[in-house]
């Protein structure tokens, strides 16, 4: 079996510039860095998104002693964040957050479309919308490519990454969730062709059917690299 391929991280040194000019919001040590974030993961807002990671396995912050920036990583014991003393504010916390949220998204960028969107919308409700304006702008001026919002399944969980996956899935076996005739919610699994000529419909083909299967792309809620 040949391993999956790694999205190559783009726009990474990009998003990186676009976060720098912006005001910070020190945390007094990493005791507040550490309740910041517990209150961030113990919202309603952050469930309904990410019900799988909750408070119970919220990352193991580090010092980062000698450590020149910040940074999520996945530990033999579990997840944790570094936090060099310059690095702790709420901002960088909200990026590092984001990348917890997105660890079992492996098929999608590091700080691609998806994670800008994240980003943007995380910053939106905990630091308010004047900051959220801010990155928006900033994104714009380091031409920060965007991810659409996220679409909400029947279930009401707003779900994030489906058009980029669609964008970088041409060709690949995806999963679609879509809503059929009444709202009928209907998972096809095919290989994604792409979209037709109006980009309003995405052409599937499932096994070995002589002609793809049409999808209006506004009835789709999820996308993902089929296993």
């Amino acid at each position: 079996m040949s391993e999956a391929r790694v999205p190559r991280d783009a726009q990474r040194k990009r998003l990186y510039q676009a976060e720098h000019p912006l005001p910070s919001s020190p945390l007094p040590g990493l005791d507040a860095c550490s309740g910041f974030a517990d209150r961030v993961v113990g919202t309603l807002w952050w469930y309904a998104r990410f019900p799988d990671h909750r408070l119970d396995g919220i990352p193991r912050l580090r010092p980062g002693h000698g450590a020149r920036q910040a940074f999520y990583r996945e530990d033999d014991d579990g997840p944790t964040i570094t936090l060099p003393r310059r690095y702790r504010t709420k901002g960088v916390m909200l990026h590092e957050l984001a990348h917890w949220a997105m660890s079992g998204d492996d098929d999608l960028p590091n700080h691609g479309r998806t994670f800008a969107r994240l980003l943007l919308d995380i910053t939106l409700e905990f630091c308010g919308p004047d900051r959220a304006d801010l990155l928006t702008q900033s994104y714009r001026e380091h031409k920060v490519s965007l991810g659409s919002p996220p679409r909400i399944g029947p279930d009401g969980r707003p779900r994030y990454g489906w058009d980029e996956r669609l964008r970088l899935g041409r060709g690949e076996t995806l999963a679609i969730c879509h809503l059929g005739r009444g709202d009928t919610p209907i998972a096809t699994t095919g290989v994604y062709e792409g979209k037709d000529r109006s980009g309003k419909v995405l052409r599937v083909r499932v096994g070995a059917a002589a002609r793809p299967m049409r999808i209006p792309t506004n009835s789709v809620w999820d996308v993902r690299a089929a296993r």
